[in-house]
Order: structure tokens, then C-alpha cells, then sequence
């Protein structure tokens, strides 16, 4: 299945969620449609947003949590109806795209975090 290029528009954090989501329920790409692909969307951005923000946790709860949104997104299986590769399959988005872009941006908050630990 081919998978479309997908760009995110700037703006202001609380309007980015609204267009992302937005976008993902309204664009053509992908085979869900209408109430499935809302939902599919709400999993999809629960789970990237759990593992961005769950990745610097100290906590156990917080770091339970981003233990299972790492797992839902590194699994490769598509035995679950809901595992990461179908959600994005069925929203026509490449997983191996997004797996690298959320490495990335976890990564890039850890070296922020602690660049600005340094006292000198």
C-alpha cells in the first residue's frame, strides 16, 4: 500500500493537536474512513503523545506508561487489530517514518534536558 506525504502545519500548540487531528480525519490516504478513522486518529495521537511526553519521566507510574506507549510503537506485529503498523496503515501513514521521527524527537528532548542541567 502507498503512503502519502504528511506535513504538519505550525501554530500554536493547542490549534496544532486540532489541525493534526484534523488533518488525519479529513485527508483521502488510507483505507478507514468516517468514525473509524476518527478513532484510529485519537489512538494514534494518544500514543505518540504518551511517548513524547512520558519519555523523561522520573516516576514509576509515568515511566509505566511510557513503557507501554514504547512497546505499542516498536512492535512490528500486525497480529492486534490495533497495533501501531495497522493504525498507521489504515491512516495512510508510513510506521517506519514515524517510528524514526518519534526516536528523533525523544531523543532531541533528552539531550535538551540535559544540556540544561549543566551548570556551566
Amino acid at each position: 500500500m502507498a503512503y502519502g506525504d504528511y506535513e504538519v502545519s505550525k501554530g500554536s500548540e493547542s490549534g496544532f493537536a486540532t489541525s493534526v487531528i484534523d488533518e488525519l480525519i479529513g485527508a483521502p490516504r488510507g483505507y478507514a474512513q468516517g468514525p473509524e478513522r476518527a478513532l484510529l486518529s485519537a489512538l494514534l495521537f494518544d500514543g505518540v503523545q504518551s511517548f513524547i511526553h512520558y519519555s523523561l519521566s522520573a516516576t514509576p507510574k509515568e515511566r509505566s506508561r511510557y513503557s507501554e506507549a514504547y512497546s505499542w510503537v516498536m512492535d512490528t506485529g500486525v497480529e492486534y487489530a490495533f497495533s501501531f503498523n495497522n493504525v498507521c496503515e489504515a491512516l495512510g501513514l508510513n510506521p517506519d517514518w514515524l517510528r524514526f521521527g518519534l526516536a528523533n524527537a525523544s531523543t532531541s528532548l533528552l539531550f535538551e534536558a540535559s544540556k540544561s542541567r549543566r551548570n556551566f
